[in-house]
C-alpha cells in the first residue's frame, strides 16, 4: 500500500506512457523493473504502476524525497524499447478522501487521471478552481474514494487523481442531473483529457 503524501514533505514523479495494445503488458514489467531499481536510490519513497482500461496507456506515480527530480535516473535497458514518457514533477495543490488518508492499492478500484494543460499563466486560477470543484465532487459522487489535485512544477500542467469504487461508480457520476460538461470548471484556462486505469503494482521504501 502506497499513501499520497498530501502534505507535500514528498515531490511527486509522474511518467505518462503510450504504447500499443499488444506491448501494454510487457511496459508494466520493464516499469517494475524499473522500480526495482529504484528502491535501491536513498531519495525513493513510493511508486506505483497504473495499467489504462483502453489498454494503449499507462502511468508510474512516484513519491520521492524533496529537491530531488526522478528523470535524472538511468532508464533499465528494457524501457528502451518503448516510446519515451511524458515525465514531470508534481506538487499535491488540493486533495480531499472519504479516509483520513489517500491509498494506492492494487486491485479493482478504478483511478480517473485527468490532465489539464495550460498556460503558465493560468494556473494560479485553476488553483483556485479546482480547489472549490474539490468539496463540490466529494460531496455528490457516490463512489468517489478521494480527490487529488496536483500541480506541474513548470505551471503548464495540472492532474486529478481520482479513486472510484468501481467503473460503474464513475459513470453513474456522467449521468447524474447537475452534470454539464459543456459548461466545465476549467472552461477557457485549459485542454483537458482523462483515462481511467486500475493499479497493477505498488512499492515503497525499505
Amino acid at each position: 500500500m502506497v499513501q499520497i503524501d498530501r502534505s507535500n514533505t514528498a515531490i511527486v514523479g509522474l511518467d505518462l506512457y503510450t504504447v500499443a495494445e499488444r506491448h501494454q503488458l510487457g511496459l508494466v514489467d520493464a516499469l517494475k523493473e524499473q522500480i526495482t531499481f529504484w528502491k535501491f536510490n536513498p531519495y525513493f519513497v513510493s511508486a506505483s504502476v497504473h495499467q489504462s482500461l483502453d489498454e494503449v496507456r499507462v502511468f508510474s506515480y512516484s513519491q520521492w524525497q524533496p529537491k530531488f527530480d526522478h528523470r535524472s535516473l538511468q532508464r533499465p535497458v528494457l524501457l528502451n524499447e518503448f516510446f519515451p514518457p511524458d515525465s514531470l514533477q508534481l506538487e499535491v495543490s488540493a486533495s480531499k478522501s472519504v479516509s483520513a488518508e489517500v491509498e494506492i492499492v492494487a486491485g479493482d478500484r478504478i483511478t480517473h487521471l485527468a490532465e489539464f494543460r495550460m498556460m503558465p499563466s493560468n494556473q494560479p486560477e485553476m488553483l483556485k478552481r479546482t480547489t472549490t470543484e474539490l468539496d463540490q465532487a466529494m460531496s455528490n459522487s457516490p463512489g468517489l474514494l478521494s480527490v487529488s489535485f496536483h500541480r506541474s512544477l513548470d505551471g503548464t500542467r495540472m492532474f486529478n487523481y481520482g479513486q472510484w469504487e468501481s467503473k460503474e461508480a464513475f459513470e453513474a457520476i456522467l449521468k447524474q442531473p447537475g452534470f454539464n460538461p459543456d459548461k466545465p470548471y476549467w472552461e477557457e484556462l485549459a485542454r483537458n483529457e482523462f483515462h481511467l486505469y486500475h493499479v497493477v503494482h505498488v512499492e515503497t521504501a525499505g
